[in-house]
């Protein structure tokens, strides 16, 4: 176990260099120049100009900070090598960058106040997908073609041809104008925002539109996972010898049928998981939620790189953690399977 998790981290190392060397390359291939970005309308002054060059490596400095001039008075441009280089060494010790939109506010910093608000609806959300989506598929494969199989296939069905932006706009709609109109304003949801020290609701209340339309598709497709993976496992031949030891079907089921049928469940909501704590841009772009989803959506249209990149960063470890503890709760919930193991043990 100890020799896969260090070969999985060494694996790590290439595939985080590779992802934060191709977006370093196309933040810097994009038209248009930060500092002219920074400026907006206005003409920045020569020395203002190179000062705001110097601050985010895009020349060359000496110990001190200021320019290097050539023989002609001219600032160096920083190679592209260099500034990567750099941008790495800064990772090691925290620094993600200087936001170009935001008064050069360290993207670290930017990023630490609105990750929290990505982390509690990530959990609400999985908690949802996986309580509801497991025990659906359980009953749906338990009472196979009854009118619970059939009502759960379709809501299934239905769930994941919606695209997300506009399932959450339908809940807007239904729940956060409609129901306030017909209740004349006694009852309704909050269709925007996370709440504070002076919204109109309890902090936990706007958790309730954003967290549903983010599980709503992945729910939909771990209760289609649950119920086919079930249906498989108790066709198996080791069920049929459970049941004729004189297990009950309840027993068999509980002791036998679900852990092993919940190997790929489990796979697919820690990868799930995974993408949620990423940010879900179209879900927290649609109900305003200040996440790191949301604010990423905003650096985009800003070209606000620094920001772009550094939450990029950080999603990348993210879900190559993710995915490392998936992969060793495989030997948990399957005892045949010994990670790092060779073929002669």
């Amino acid at each position: 176990m100890i020799k896969y998790i260090i070969k999985r981290v060494l694996q790590f190392i290439p595939v985080f260099l590779g992802v934060t060397l191709i977006l370093f390359v196309l933040q810097n291939v994009v038209p248009g120049d930060p500092i002219k970005l920074i400026a907006g309308e206005k003409k920045l002054d020569p020395q203002t100009e190179i000062n705001l060059r110097a601050t985010y490596h895009l020349i060359e400095t000496d110990e001190n900070g200021q320019a290097i001039l050539d023989e002609n008075g001219n600032t160096i441009e920083t190679p592209l090598w260099k500034r990567y280089l750099q941008y790495i060494g800064g990772l090691f010790h925290g620094d993600l960058g200087r936001s170009y939109q935001q008064n050069g506010k360290p993207v670290a910093e930017i990023l630490g106040e609105k990750y929290p608000y990505t982390i509690r609806l990530a959990i609400v959300a999985i908690i949802i997908e996986s309580i509801i989506g497991i025990v659906a598929g359980m009953i749906s494969a338990i009472k196979r073609y009854s009118a619970w199989d059939v009502g759960v296939t379709l809501t299934t069905s239905a769930l994941v041809a919606m695209p997300a932006f506009w399932f959450g706009m339908l809940q807007q709609l239904f729940w956060g104008v409609f129901l306030k109109n017909v209740t004349g304003g006694s009852f309704y949801l909050p269709i925007s925002g996370a709440g504070g020290p002076q919204a109109e609701f309890v902090d936990a209340v706007y958790y309730i539109l954003p967290a549903l339309t983010l599980a709503a598709v992945s729910t939909a497709y771990t209760a289609r996972i649950m119920r086919s993976q079930l249906l498989e496992v108790l066709n198996q031949d080791y069920i049929r010898t459970a049941r004729a030891k004189g297990l009950s079907r309840k027993a068999v089921i509980i002791r036998h049928a679900i852990k092993n049928a919940l190997i790929p469940v489990i796979t697919y909501i820690g990868m799930d998981f995974g993408g949620m704590l990423a940010g879900a841009i179209l879900t927290e772009t649609v109900f305003n939620w200040p996440g790191v989803g949301f604010e990423t959506y905003r650096a985009i249209t800003q070209r606000d790189w620094p920001i772009v990149l550094g939450s990029v960063t950080v999603i990348v470890i993210v879900v190559m953690v993710i995915n490392l503890v998936v992969d060793i709760s495989y030997a948990f919930l399957d005892p045949r399977i010994r990670l790092g193991s060779s073929k002669s043990e």
